[in-house]
């Protein structure tokens, strides 16, 4: 009964151990909450623009740039949108394509749909016609 009593002593002992270790990593800061705040600010009014720096795959493709910062301009934030992309293209590059669209678009959600070629167009998900 004590051996038992003795395990779980120590069990909690070092389960509070490893939580205390991890939350004092976690509190210590590498920004300020000011300077986290305003980089987080930042990155939101930098819309599509300011994001294609960070996205240099898509930042390749200067038409498909331009369609998703026209995309951006136009359509509301609310509204999702539907990335055609090519059947040519690898599947895993067809879903990095559409996260990094997702990120320039960013709060809408990037559907996939795959098309034919290796051409990459987006749409309105309200749109019923053809990928523009």
């Amino acid at each position: 009964m004590h051996a038992l009593r003795a395990r779980r002593a120590v069990a909690a002992l070092l389960v509070g151990t490893g939580l205390l270790t991890l939350s004092a990593g976690a509190v210590r800061h590498d920004l300020s909450w000011p300077d986290s705040l305003r980089m987080a600010r930042r990155f939101w009014r930098a819309g599509p623009r300011g994001r294609l720096l960070n996205a240099p795959g898509i930042a390749r493709d200067a038409g498909f740039a331009a369609e998703v910062i026209r995309a951006d301009a136009i359509w509301p934030r609310d509204e999702d949108v539907v990335l055609t992309v090519g059947r040519e293209l690898a599947p895993e590059r067809r879903e990095r394509v559409r996260r990094t669209t997702a990120y320039l678009l960013a709060p809408r959600r990037v559907l996939l749909e795959v098309g034919q070629g290796t051409e990459l167009h987006l749409r309105p998900v309200s749109a019923k016609g053809p990928a523009r």
